[in-house]
């Protein structure tokens, strides 16, 4: 490993640290449902009952099931206080924690970011839905406060990735040994394969099946890549680097792949591939989220000796091998 690239790239990751919520202005930002909150309104519908029989009232028009939207501009605002008062969640102190741009308990209120933009549907016969009464407001409100709770706690982590941070790949990655069972298929290291390829940073790779399916790819994808890019580089990541998501979860994708432009502003792009056994894939959604995520923004980032592009790809599955390709040149 002892080239250019080994001594002087530069690897991009980022660190778990505690979550701000300096920039969550709105219910939304933690992820408060848009659709409306349902309630259904007591019927006030009797019941006749005998020692002989049981008669239901016969329905009227009046007495069939509609649904009415309230917006919560349109409930008194004393009731809103009310139920807030209700419930400890809401109380100010604990609200400014995961809002801290909110202000006051007026603010939560009147703002379309917060409760002046929901609305609720009430659900009753016609004459109920005329006559609202204050206490069906405080059951629909105190049913709607929970739901927000509920969203926002399911939401709101104590802990998120931070900005990428940057490292020489020679401090990250080192030469160590890694121990796998003889006999077994991992055991040859793939090494007929990568061991003489200027492309691979080892010797070996004593991956999964799947990550060895994804080198042998690789390989067939190395001229291809050429015509484009220098300093062509496949690092299998043998846990020396985290990244973490927005709620602070720790991700170790098995491999790291390093290319620079020949034309353009030469930037050099490192991709985060992670190849993934069928059985594994819905259990790691998150994961493939999280690589979508990071493709999506391409993180540009110049620092003095040179431009990177910090991107990532789906999955590699080598039951998806061809879309894995695709995707692959398309994020290049």
């Amino acid at each position: 490993m002892e080239t250019g690239f080994y001594k002087y790239g530069q690897v991009f990751f980022n660190k778990k640290i505690t979550k701000s919520f300096d920039n969550i202005r709105s219910f939304t930002d933690l992820g408060v449902q848009k659709t409306n909150y349902r309630h259904t309104l007591s019927s006030g519908v009797g019941r006749m009952s005998s020692a002989f029989f049981e008669m239901e009232p016969k329905q009227s028009n009046d007495e069939v099931i509609k649904t009415k939207d309230v917006k919560l501009t349109e409930i008194p605002k004393n009731t809103i206080r009310f139920a807030l008062s209700q419930n400890p969640f809401f109380y100010f102190d604990s609200l400014s924690h995961y809002f801290p741009s909110v202000g006051s308990l007026s603010n939560l209120i009147d703002s379309k970011d917060f409760l002046a933009g929901l609305e609720i549907t009430f659900s009753g016969t016609a004459n109920r839905l005329k006559e609202i009464s204050y206490f069906d407001y405080l059951q629909a409100l105190s049913g709607l406060l929970q739901t927000i709770e509920a969203d926002i706690k399911s939401n709101a982590t104590e802990y998120e990735g931070s900005d990428y941070i940057h490292e020489s790949i020679s401090s990250v990655f080192k030469d160590k040994e890694i121990k796998v069972p003889r006999g077994g298929k991992r055991a040859d290291g793939q090494k007929a394969l990568v061991a003489k390829e200027p492309w691979y940073v080892y010797n070996a790779n004593y991956g999964t099946n799947e990550e060895r399916e994804f080198v042998e790819l690789f390989a067939r994808c190395f001229e291809e890549l050429q015509q484009r890019f220098d300093n062509i580089y496949l690092i299998r990541n043998e846990r020396e680097l985290k990244i973490f998501d927005k709620q602070g979860r720790a991700f170790e994708p098995d491999f790291l792949l390093f290319c620079k432009q020949h034309d353009g502003e030469q930037m050099t792009f490192q991709v985060f591939i992670e190849p993934k056994g069928g059985h594994l894939i819905a259990n790691d959604k998150w994961k493939e989220d999280f690589l979508l995520e990071i493709r999506d923004e391409k993180k540009i980032i110049r620092i003095q000796t040179g431009t990177y592009l910090i991107t990532a790809v789906p999955f590699y599955n080598c039951n998806n091998e061809n879309a894995f390709k695709t995707a692959l040149v398309a994020t290049l």
